[in-house]
């Protein structure tokens, strides 16, 4: 879960999400934990949990991020899609996990440095490294932004996912993105792009609290930080139907009642979408799955 930022570096996020699928109890979760993750993880909380007292009604980050990421892994599993590129991977134990299924093709784009370490972080146990030499997992070092997606993946089906990615973008990027991802999928049946957002004029507005932490997320991560605009989800819906989508989905994961995860209980805030740059084949339900 990082990207490039001309401005910083936020490997920092890597850790911290590395930490919530620990955490969460996600599978694999353990081959990529470390101190300095569970460092980043408490401290984050630590101060969060500050903000919350003075407003109770705050999402909870780490039940947020727990639901998102269970939200995508179901979407990509009910997509059928034996071949999955995931986009600005971070730290995620999705490829591990997935990797898992010799049938399934598993590519991680991410930069350099954090493709580096995630090497590292699989190396340091035998399974780790049995998982980080699977013929069916690829970690590819690049700019999401740069790299010739095309000629990473195979013919047929293909899932895509960009799991906090669009948040760091601004509109004009997303839409150049999205765009490059429609004409990957074009003439691929049965294929999906997954990405979580949630539009800006949707999130609470930060206290001081907040801004505090806004200012020590850009301190950690030298410079980078959030892209906001005034979007809305109707907005957001109209750019990705521009761009070639032609089904657009949002999924509210804490309304998914399949989804077992620590969140109950919770304040969370959390947007899925599922994208499509074909309508469904006939007697496809694209409903909400759990509702």
């Amino acid at each position: 879960m990082t990207m490039a930022n001309d401005r910083g570096d936020l490997t920092v996020t890597a850790l911290y999400t590395a930490e919530t699928w620990r955490w969460g109890g996600f599978a694999e979760a353990e081959l990529l934990a470390s101190k300095r993750g569970r460092d980043i993880f408490n401290a984050t909380n630590l101060a969060m949990g500050a903000a919350r007292l003075l407003r109770p009604r705050l999402p909870s980050l780490p039940h947020s991020l727990v639901l998102l990421h269970a939200m995508i892994d179901h979407l990509v599993a009910r997509s059928g899609c034996r071949q999955v590129l995931e986009l600005a991977a971070g730290l995620s134990r999705r490829g591990a996990a997935m990797s898992g299924d010799p049938g399934l093709r598993y590519i991680e784009v991410d930069l350099p440095a954090v493709i580096a370490e995630k090497e590292r972080l699989l190396r340091r146990s035998e399974h780790g490294a049995d998982v980080a030499d699977r013929p069916n997992l690829q970690r590819v070092a690049g700019d999401v932004r740069k790299v010739d997606l095309a000629s990473l993946v195979d013919d047929g089906p293909l899932c895509v996912i960009a799991e906090g990615l669009l948040m760091y973008l601004p509109a004009d990027d997303q839409n150049a993105l999205w765009r490059r991802l429609a004409a990957l999928l074009d003439g691929r049946p049965n294929s999906a792009l997954v990405f979580d957002l949630v539009p800006f004029c949707e999130q609470p507005k930060p206290g001081a609290v907040g801004r505090s932490l806004g200012w020590l997320f850009g301190r950690f991560t030298r410079g980078g930080s959030f892209a906001f605009d005034e979007r809305t989800r109707a907005d957001l819906s109209s750019d990705l139907r521009a761009c070639g989508f032609a089904e657009v989905e949002i999924y509210d994961p804490a309304e998914v009642a399949e989804l077992d995860v620590p969140a109950a209980g919770h304040p969370t805030q959390a947007l899925v979408w599922l994208t499509r740059t074909a309508a469904s084949p006939a007697g496809t339900s694209t409903d909400s799955p759990g509702t």
